[in-house]
C-alpha cells in the first residue's frame, strides 16, 4: 500500500514541477486583392484578402485609407460571410481617385489571439507611382499583436526536462521499493 502511495505522490509532484505550456499564434495574411505594393489602373470595387484561419466575425475589421490617413471604403469591411471557412475578409470601396492606398485589417481568432496588419496599392500607372515614392509595404504585412513570438526561453525545453524528472522519480521510486523488498 506504502509502495502505491509513494508512487502516485511521485507522479503528483513530477507534474506539478511541469510548466504549463501555451502557444499563442499570429493569423497569416495569404493574398490580397490587390496585392501588397500593387500599381492598378483603377481601383476595384471590392478589395480582399485571405488568411490562414477562421477569423471571429464580430470583433474582426477591414478597411481602406487614404494617402492623408482618411477612410475611403463604403464602411463595410469585416468577415467575408459568404466564405464557409470564414478565413477572408472583404470592403467594398467607391472608385478612387489615383493615389496610394493602405487596407489596414485586425483578425481575431476563435481562441482569443488577435493580429493586425496593412498591406498597400497604388491608382494610376507605373510613372505616377514612381513619382509619388509609392513602396509596398515590407514583408506584406506590420504585425501589431496580442500573440507576439516570445523572446523568452524555449517552454519545451522545460517541458522536456519536465517529463525527464518526473520519470527519474518515478524510476527512482520503484528502485527503491524494489531493494527494500528484495533486502527483505
Amino acid at each position: 500500500m506504502k509502495k502505491r502511495l509513494l508512487l502516485v505522490a511521485s507522479l503528483f509532484i513530477g507534474l506539478l514541477m511541469m510548466p504549463v505550456v501555451s502557444y499563442a499564434h499570429l493569423v497569416e495574411l495569404l493574398s490580397s486583392f490587390p496585392g501588397n505594393g500593387a500599381i492598378v489602373a483603377e481601383a476595384p470595387g471590392v478589395i480582399t484578402a485571405v488568411f490562414n484561419e477562421e477569423i471571429q466575425t464580430a470583433t474582426s475589421t477591414f478597411a481602406v485609407f487614404d494617402g492623408q490617413g482618411q477612410q475611403v471604403d463604403s464602411g463595410d469591411g469585416g468577415v467575408d460571410l459568404n466564405d464557409p471557412e470564414h478565413a477572408s475578409m472583404r470592403v467594398s470601396v467607391p472608385p478612387l481617385a489615383n493615389g496610394a492606398y493602405t487596407v489596414r485589417w485586425h483578425a481575431m481568432l476563435l481562441d482569443g489571439d488577435a493580429t493586425a496588419g496593412s498591406f498597400n496599392f497604388f491608382v494610376g500607372d507605373e510613372a505616377e507611382a514612381n513619382a509619388a515614392n509609392f513602396t509596398p509595404i515590407s514583408d506584406g504585412y506590420e504585425v501589431e499583436a496580442t500573440a507576439v513570438p516570445s523572446t523568452a526561453p524555449n517552454n519545451t525545453i522545460w517541458l522536456a526536462a519536465g517529463i525527464v524528472v518526473t520519470i527519474l522519480l518515478i524510476g527512482g521510486t520503484f528502485f527503491i521499493f524494489s531493494r527494500r523488498n528484495s533486502s527483505t
